[in-house]
C-alpha cells in the first residue's frame, strides 16, 4: 500500500489545526466543567479531556489526508478517453 506524500502532509497540517482548535474546545468544557458539574472528580475530567483531544486528532488528521489526497487529486481513477 503507497502512502500519498500529500494525504501524509495533509494529516500533519490537519493534525496542527486540530491542536489549535482542541485548545479552544478544552478551554470551553474545562471553564463548563468547573462552572456546572463540579461532581466530576479530577480523574474524570482527565479522562474526558483525553478522550476529547484523540478525537480531535483522529477527525482533523482525517480531514487533513482526505484534504491533501483530494486537492493532489491522488486515489481517483483515470477517464478512460
Amino acid at each position: 500500500m503507497d502512502l500519498p506524500l500529500s494525504g501524509i502532509i495533509g494529516a500533519v497540517v490537519g493534525i496542527g489545526i486540530g491542536l489549535v482548535d482542541f485548545g479552544l474546545v478544552a478551554s470551553f468544557v474545562r471553564r463548563l466543567l468547573t462552572g456546572r458539574m463540579a461532581r466530576l472528580s479530577p480523574r474524570a475530567t482527565e479522562g474526558l479531556m483525553r478522550v476529547l483531544f484523540l478525537v480531535n486528532a483522529l477527525v482533523f488528521g482525517a480531514l487533513g489526508w482526505w484534504f491533501g489526497v483530494s486537492m493532489a487529486g491522488t486515489g481517483l481513477a483515470p477517464t478512460g478517453g
